[in-house]
């Protein structure tokens, strides 16, 4: 038992270590993720030290008993955070979705203590026996179901450092070295203190926490571990699908990853043959000319049809004395012709749409048009007689109409048939074309027509008017017996009105005059 006491010693210097390195790091929190898991992990030793120490101290029985909480506590906190750690360190994102699933295990097994006394799953048995008086325990199934849990995710996170250090160069081959003791010197002292048969009188796990303590604070100021993580920087090079290429002052090839191997082709030759030979007689001309011409970015159209996005980038030393190019080459070609067939099919849709709206025209003027004289009709009359009285009176201009009406068109229809009838319009439409522009002549609807006169007033209407009466006196449609007339109202603006409704109303009046004077004749609006 003598043994005891200078262990538990020692173990209170290994906590005096952890801590010290645990407050190092934290100091480094602000310059990279890694900083706070792995300071929780120093704080996790410590408590577990802690907790041994107690347990070691000569403590009364019921006092020893309640240093098993924190203890476990710690051991908990240190697999969760030695696990984020590495995690951090091979740059994985932290997500709290990851931290809660390492978190659950941790948390049932502190519940698992609390209730223990009464279930005795974790430890079987429970004995305090010695002078001074010493915790003796046997472990029950759920305290290795939670070894193995432990060793499985301290096994895995040795594992990534493992996998980082052989992907690793220089430096950061180094600091993965160092991790990687870090967590397995006090992972086997664990092994030594739990498997059967070689279980020790003390927990030594602590004490090899020391030995972490001094690697990870040599790491942290020596190799500066917490400044340059992501160890995994070389790893994301092997594995990015760009091309990466380091090119030196002389143009010649110093570094290629997988990705680059592929660009140069089967015929460069294994990976260490290409590199020292000159960049430009490994790749096509053209990539070569993007590249030396200096930094910046540019899309290389290759011999084989492809395109390749080139991005170069000057590497410079403290003095900014260029040391060589990096080069980032991605192959865009699918990217390109996805482009391009994008740009044919918007092609298409401006050449479709286009002809829509050129349908949607003739459709729109179709309809605003008389099928059987080809006059335009009376849908959108009353808007453009809006438009064009608000603008006759902005100019001061007179704008004035011609109301006319076939005398006796029912008589015709009947007499002769509704072909005949049909006729006679397309005729009376055609002299009034013959006498006036075409926009300004409507079909007003049925055997009525109107003429729009702009600029004219009434008197120069009046004469307008009674020319075109004269015009359709002269129509012939076959039949020598028939003979046409047409009746006509006149309006002017701003006199007999301002707006359409007031406008046609009076040369609608004006044409019941006409009628009603004897047909075949103009009338003026009151």
């Amino acid at each position: 038992m003598a043994s005891v006491a200078p262990l538990a010693q020692l173990i209170a210097v290994a906590v005096a270590i952890t801590m010290t390195t645990g407050v190092l790091t934290f100091r480094r929190r602000r310059e990279t993720p890694a900083a706070l898991p792995l300071t929780a992990a120093l704080a996790s030793v410590s408590l577990w030290g802690v907790s041994v120490v107690l347990q070691n101290a000569d403590l009364p029985a019921r006092w020893l008993d309640l240093t098993v909480f924190p203890q476990f506590l710690g051991v908990g906190g240190c697999v969760l955070s030695l696990r984020l750690f590495v995690d951090a360190v091979s740059g994985r994102t932290l997500r709290a979705r990851r931290v809660l699933a390492f978190s659950v295990e941790p948390a049932l097994l502190l519940v698992l203590l609390a209730l223990d006394p009464h279930l005795h799953l974790f430890h079987a048995t429970v004995e305090h026996v010695g002078d001074p008086v010493r915790r003796v325990v046997t472990a029950g199934p759920l305290f290795w179901v939670n070894a193995f849990y432990s060793y499985a995710v301290i096994l895995t996170a040795a594992s990534t450092i493992w996998t980082l250090r052989r992907s690793s160069r220089g430096l950061q081959r180094r600091q993965a070295t160092t991790m990687l003791v870090a967590i397995l010197v006090p992972f086997l002292c664990n092994l030594a203190v739990v498997l059967p048969g070689v279980a020790l009188a003390v927990d030594i796990t602590p004490l090899a926490f020391a030995v972490t303590g001094v690697l990870f604070a040599y790491a942290v100021l020596q190799q500066d571990l917490l400044r340059l993580v992501p160890v995994a920087r070389s790893l994301v090079v092997e594995t990015v699908t760009d091309a990466v290429f380091d090119v030196d002052a002389r143009e010649r090839l110093v570094d290629v990853n997988p990705a680059g191997m592929a660009v140069l082709g089967a015929g460069a030759g294994p990976r260490d043959t290409v590199v020292g030979r000159p960049f430009a007689d490994l790749v096509e001309a053209a990539v070569a000319e993007a590249v030396a011409a200096g930094e910046g970015e540019t899309v290389v159209r290759l011999s084989g049809g492809g395109h390749l996005d080139v991005r170069t980038r000057w590497i410079r030393d403290d003095h900014g004395h260029p040391l060589g190019r990096v080069v980032v080459a991605r192959d865009v070609t699918d990217r390109y012709r996805a482009a391009q067939a994008l740009e044919r099919a918007n092609d298409r849709l401006r050449a479709q749409v286009a002809t829509i709206e050129r349908l949607q025209a003739d459709l729109a003027e179709e309809a605003s048009r008389d099928p059987l004289t080809g006059l335009r009709n009376r849908r959108r009359f009353v808007d453009d007689l809006s438009a064009r009285l608000a603008t006759a009176a902005e100019a001061g201009h007179p704008l004035s109409l011609v109301l006319l009406d076939v005398d006796h068109f029912k008589a015709i229809n009947d007499a002769h048939g509704h072909a005949v009838g049909d006729d006679v319009l397309v005729e009376v439409a055609r002299a009034l074309g013959a006498h006036a522009r075409p926009e300004d002549v409507v079909r007003y609807g049925g055997e009525e027509f109107v003429v729009l006169l702009p600029h004219l007033d009434t008197d120069a209407a009046r004469v307008r008017a009674e020319v075109l009466r004269a015009a359709c006196a002269g129509v012939r449609v076959g039949i020598e017996s028939l003979r046409i007339t047409i009746s006509a109202g006149v309006a002017t603006a701003p006199a007999h009105g301002t707006t359409p409704d007031e406008l046609l109303l009076a040369a609608d009046r004006a044409l019941y005059e006409a009628k009603g004077g004897g047909r075949d004749q103009v009338a003026l609006a009151d």
